[in-house]
Formats: structure tokens, C-alpha cells, sequence
């Protein structure tokens, strides 16, 4: 994929610039690793074949086959560069969804979210940033018993795009150890998904000179709609949960 190469390269130069740059005083730099006990609710559709994707929370780790998250901010003076990655991959079984009871279906998804940003503190505390978020998905969707004789219905596809965000960033700080850190951001608007929204908050613990523990919670919604007939895709998910993970701070 073109902007799947574009995306992976740009955050692989942000990171050994970060690296770089490390030593110098007037930079701050924070990686973050991080999970997300993630529900995930709404549509997937493949040509005519659509189907439910509603994970819970509760089964979340029989259907989560590998994830991996983490995150990176650098910050100097006003301005700071912040990058995500995001992959899961997943599989969802649900029966009884016909009217007899007698449909089954099955959803296959392997899901890669890239995010880079720009950022500017607007004041101490409160920072206005605009960037890109790139997303593939590699589908299958299977559906037993959904077609017009009880025939089984499948289709796979794959398919990337970048949704435009912009958003705002809150640091509140509580004592010496304690801080929240909260941001939200809307995109899409046509030019990607048709509109996408994104929230995180985080309580944030201060454990060692470099180390923080965080827990909080993120969700993050997208409504895709592509193509006619057998072209068509579609991914309209709100996906999230709690999150806990640790950030290192140079």
C-alpha cells in the first residue's frame, strides 16, 4: 500500500530524529506503550455481504488473536510532534442472527491505524492539533445461511485511507505524582471516512525519574462507506475501553 509505505516511513524518521535529538536540553520526550480492553460495536460490509461486528469487552481477549499499541510526543518550547500505531486483529463468531436462528456469521479483521500530528500549546495547559490518521483493514466477512436458497455468503477485500483530525489536548496537573491528560479530535469530512471522532483520557502516576503508570480509557469511531456492488466497503465502528500503559519520559 502507497500510503501504508508513506505512513510506516514517516514515523520511522520521527523516531530516529527523536533519538537524535535526545541529548539536547530543550527537548521532551515521552514513548508510551500501552493496551486497551476494547469492545467493539457497528457494521462491516463487503460488496452485499454485511454483517454485526459487536465484540464486548467481556470476550474481547477470545477474539483478540494480537495487538500492539504505543505512542510518542516530542515537545520544543510551544510546538510538539505526536505519533500512534495501533494493530489488532480479530475475529468475531456470533450465531442465531437469522430470523429462524439458523444464520451464522463470521468476521475476520486485521486493523492498522497510523496517526502524526502537529501540535501547538495554545496555553499552558491546553494544546490545538491538526494531522493525519491513515487506516487499513484487511476484511472477511462470512455469512452462513444468509443468502436468498440458505446459501452461504463470503467476500474478502482490503482497504486504506487518511482522514484529516484536528483536536485539542488538556494537561491538568494535580500534585507532584498526579496529572490527567485528556484529548479529543474530529475528522473525516468526506475526504477518507465520511466522519470520525477520537477521545482519550488518562490519569497519569509519576513511579520513577523517567517512568509513569497510566490508566485511562479511549475510544475511537469511524463511519467508512466506499464503492457500489461488488466494490462496495464498508467499516462503521465505534471501537474502545479501558486502557492502562506506561510512558518513559527523556
Amino acid at each position: 500500500m502507497t500510503y501504508g509505505r508513506l505512513f510506516t516511513g514517516a514515523l520511522l524518521a520521527l523516531l530516529l530524529a527523536g533519538s537524535a535529538v535526545a541529548a539536547e536540553a530543550q527537548w521532551q520526550h515521552s514513548v508510551v506503550v500501552y493496551g486497551i480492553g476494547a469492545s467493539i460495536d457497528g457494521k462491516a460490509g463487503i460488496g452485499d455481504v454485511t454483517a454485526n461486528v459487536d465484540v464486548g469487552f467481556d470476550d474481547i481477549l477470545d477474539n483478540l488473536e494480537f495487538g500492539a499499541m504505543a505512542g510518542y510526543r516530542g515537545e520544543r518550547g510551544r510546538w510538539a510532534i505526536m505519533a500512534d500505531v495501533i494493530f489488532m486483529a480479530l475475529e468475531q463468531k456470533k450465531n442465531g442472527i437469522g430470523p429462524a436462528g439458523a444464520t451464522r456469521a463470521k468476521v475476520e479483521a486485521d486493523q492498522l491505524i497510523l496517526e502524526l500530528d502537529g501540535s501547538y500549546a495554545v496555553t499552558e495547559r491546553l494544546d490545538a492539533y491538526g494531522g493525519l490518521r491513515y487506516w487499513e483493514l484487511d476484511n472477511e466477512l462470512e455469512v452462513v445461511g444468509g443468502g436468498p436458497l440458505g446459501q452461504t455468503l463470503s467476500a474478502s477485500k482490503t482497504e486504506d485511507w487518511v482522514d484529516p483530525v484536528v483536536g485539542l489536548r488538556y494537561l491538568q496537573p494535580i500534585n507532584e505524582r498526579w496529572q490527567l491528560i485528556g484529548r479529543g479530535d474530529i475528522g473525516g469530512f468526506g475526504v477518507g471516512s465520511d466522519f470520525t471522532w477520537h477521545v482519550t483520557a488518562f490519569a497519569m502516576r509519576q513511579v520513577s525519574e523517567h517512568g509513569s503508570l497510566m490508566l485511562g480509557f479511549r475510544y475511537l469511531d469511524v463511519d467508512y462507506d466506499d464503492g457500489s456492488g461488488a466494490d462496495r466497503f464498508r467499516w462503521d465502528v465505534t471501537e474502545g475501553g479501558p486502557a492502562a500503559g506506561f510512558a518513559w519520559q527523556f
